[in-house]
């Protein structure tokens, strides 16, 4: 008998936790007939939570409201695993660039992020993390002839370098010279704010970099290229910059 009612506590307690992560705010007569309790049960339930740590809130007076506060949404988060990779390297991103604002926290967020992943996930963004090179901030003259690429472009070539699929690229040189190229973006590089693919072109059978605003036409294929030994890409500056 004992362990049926404690069984039945537990459940209604997951219960209440469950409504109360479901939304911001409750009135305690909608909690009461969720759970189908009384008032005096339900701010039993709400005090043992509170001494648990949860940071409930409540109001007063009549019909009064109980809100769950702090960073309990997250858990509500459903994410693909391109969006869990694009996210914590993002973070590890910005974090990078030593911005003097916003970014105190940088650090802490990405790590519980991490944490609180799969270690399939965690696996994985390591692995990219390498691959992300991070170099100093483009001069003013390379800037003024900066224009950011079409948004279909940076999607397929970060679904190119996250998925290792080959890319089919219309590509305009410094020079003004059109050529049109198959490449493995092997690595990026950001020297804020352009981006550049460190790739192996089969066009010219070697690695080459690419600046992403220059690329006018983008293809996914379904080649699938493995990673080639970054001792590959010396000629191209590698060992000067460092992963994210």
């Amino acid at each position: 008998m004992t362990n049926t009612s404690f069984e039945h506590r537990t459940e209604r307690r997951n219960r209440l936790i469950g409504l109360l992560r479901s939304e911001e705010h409750w009135k305690t007569s909608q909690l009461r007939e969720q759970l189908g309790i009384s008032q005096r049960t339900l701010m039993r339930e709400i005090a043992e939570l509170r001494a648990a740590g949860y940071p409930i809130d409540s109001d007063r007076g009549r019909g009064g409201g109980i809100r769950l506060n702090g960073r309990w949404g997250i858990e509500r988060l459903q994410l693909n695993h391109q969006e869990v990779v694009e996210l914590i390297l993002s973070l590890a991103i910005m974090e990078s660039l030593n911005s003097p604002l916003l970014t105190n926290n940088l650090k802490a967020i990405k790590q519980k992020l991490f944490q609180a992943f799969p270690e399939k996930q965690r696996s994985a963004v390591s692995n990219i993390r390498k691959r992300i090179m991070l170099g100093d901030n483009a001069g003013a003259n390379v800037v003024s002839h900066y224009s950011a690429p079409e948004s279909y472009i940076s999607e397929r070539v970060a679904t190119s370098f996250l998925q290792r699929k080959s890319l089919s690229i219309e590509y305009t040189s410094e020079a003004g010279i059109n050529t049109q190229r198959e490449i493995e973006a092997q690595f990026i590089l950001l020297n804020w704010p352009i981006w550049y693919i460190i790739a192996w072109d089969h066009l010219r059978n070697a690695s080459r970099v690419f600046r992403i605003d220059r690329i006018k036409g983008a293809h996914l294929t379904e080649r699938v290229f493995q990673l080639r030994p970054k001792h590959m890409f010396t000629d191209v500056c590698i060992p000067f910059y460092h992963s994210i």
